[in-house]
């Protein structure tokens, strides 16, 4: 177990089985929540932006294609 989870275990208590608004241990666990989907969230944009650091360059056709596509809404002048 994660010793920030061990503390909040210890410091106050289990989860209520269910969320009570104004509970000082629903709000404290929810906060527990909160700050461990920002952490989540942090760590899948930093290894998403490493993928992308890392990937080889694109061919100037795709980028090209890929611009087109987002600027016109057509996938080659055809259509």
């Amino acid at each position: 177990m994660n010793p920030i989870k061990r503390a909040m275990l210890e410091y106050w208590g289990e989860r209520c089985e269910d969320y009570e608004e104004g509970c000082v241990v629903c709000d404290a666990w929810r906060e527990y929540d909160n700050l461990v989907m920002d952490n989540k969230i942090a760590n899948n944009l930093f290894l998403q932006e490493m993928v992308l650091r890392n990937a080889p360059p694109l061919d100037p056709a795709i980028r090209t294609a890929i611009n087109k596509l987002i600027v016109e809404r057509k996938p080659n002048d055809d259509n």
